[in-house]
């Protein structure tokens, strides 16, 4: 995609220039990480975007923002608040049940978007 590296900045090991990346609606202009899920009726892929793949450490510098678990990970793989900011997440306990939306960003809208007061 013609996106620069750069040295790594901690505790992020894939940094980028972001000047090199560009800009969409849902963040910088990087790949789609899709995660599968097993659903009731099959897999289920969860998409993220930029917005919530990459996190801004320094002005010109993005990083994944995941970090490395280790090699003796205590966990599989955790999903952090960054990657599901913009996200309608709804837990139905009674059922087992996570139910989650595409991201907002998508429709022009955001979590933190407060309508406008007249």
């Amino acid at each position: 995609m013609g996106i620069s590296k750069v040295p790594s900045v901690a505790p992020f090991k894939h940094c980028f220039d972001a000047s090199t990346a560009g800009k969409k609606l849902t963040g910088p202009n990087v790949p789609v990480i899709e995660i599968g899920l097993p659903g009731r009726i099959g897999e289920v892929k969860w998409g993220f975007y930029g917005a919530n793949t990459m996190v801004k450490v320094k002005e010109t510098v993005m990083c994944l923002a995941f970090i490395d678990g280790g090699k003796k990970p205590k966990d599989l793989m955790v999903i952090g608040t960054h990657q599901v900011q913009d996200h309608m997440l709804e837990f139905d306990f009674s059922r087992t049940v996570l139910a989650f939306s595409e991201s907002l960003l998508l429709q022009n809208t955001s979590c933190s978007t407060w309508p406008s007061q007249k």
